[in-house]
């Protein structure tokens, strides 16, 4: 019989490893996701990642050639590899499983909120409280003629803007969604030529119900101390219409 060289064992038996021990570095290491910037960094050559927080990551593989450009504001996705270790890197290793533009990105959770908060908006415009009990747990203690009072006079309900606010960091699989909305109402029947569409912000939590989401909780949100709403208002439609496309995000297309 034929022998086989010592190290021709050694790198099989390495070889056969190698799949468990990099599960084992990455598998324990929860999604991170945080909003940064595009560095070129001069002494290295390469491009990095600097998170708004100021933590520097350094990508395990080069970024796609649309994100090769410094400053650029970006999302991005992936894991740690601390792992993986050398004298010249820009901060922690970071293996990166998405990156998009800032200005344009919408994370999985805001398409949650996006979709039930248009459910919301159906109810209202339908004037079903069996509907809105579906979706909303507050409103299991609303009664009809609570109901009714609340929307007398009003219609037209539209879903303008939706932003999560715990959006960013470790992402452990998500049980709660928190952000803010912005909708408008019209008067209904009304004679007045002027002042018949009415906006609000408001901020919401959702959780987790068996498969799906539901509302439980639904207040009214002050855009910032002094800020002026006609400002704020403004200010969100423009951001609609950069993230999503649309300020009717009813019409707005899910990507990805």
């Amino acid at each position: 019989m034929k022998k086989v060289p010592l190290i021709v064992l050694v790198l099989a038996a390495l070889l056969a490893v190698l799949p468990t021990l990099v599960a084992a570095a990455t598998g324990d290491k929860p999604l991170l996701r945080f909003k940064g910037k595009v560095r070129w960094v001069e002494s290295l050559g390469t491009y990095g990642l600097l998170s708004d927080e100021g933590k520097q990551y350094h990508p395990v593989k080069q970024l796609p050639r649309a994100y090769q450009k410094n400053d650029l504001a970006v999302v991005v996705e992936g894991r740690l590899r601390p792992d993986l270790v050398g004298s010249r890197m820009y901060g922690v290793a970071f293996e990166v499983q998405q990156i998009n533009r800032a200005d344009k990105y919408v994370s999985p959770e805001e398409w949650d909120a996006v979709r039930l908060l248009l459910l919301r908006m159906e109810a209202f415009n339908e004037k079903d409280i069996v509907k809105l009990r579906a979706i909303d747990k507050q409103a299991l203690k609303l009664t009809r003629d609570q109901f009714d009072s609340w929307l007398a006079g009003w219609g037209g309900y539209t879903l303008h803007y939706v932003e999560a606010v715990n959006n960013f960091g470790p992402r452990p699989g998500g049980t709660t969604i928190e952000g803010i909305c912005l909708y408008s109402r019209q008067r209904v029947n009304s004679m007045a030529v002027s002042g018949n569409t009415q906006y609000a912000v408001m901020k919401f939590t959702l959780a987790k119900e068996g498969a799906d989401w539901q509302f439980t909780a639904m207040d009214t949100y002050q855009p910032g101390p002094g800020t002026d709403m006609e400002d704020a208002v403004a200010g969100y439609l423009a951001r609609a219409a950069e993230r999503f496309g649309t300020t009717d995000l009813a019409k707005a297309k899910r990507k990805g």
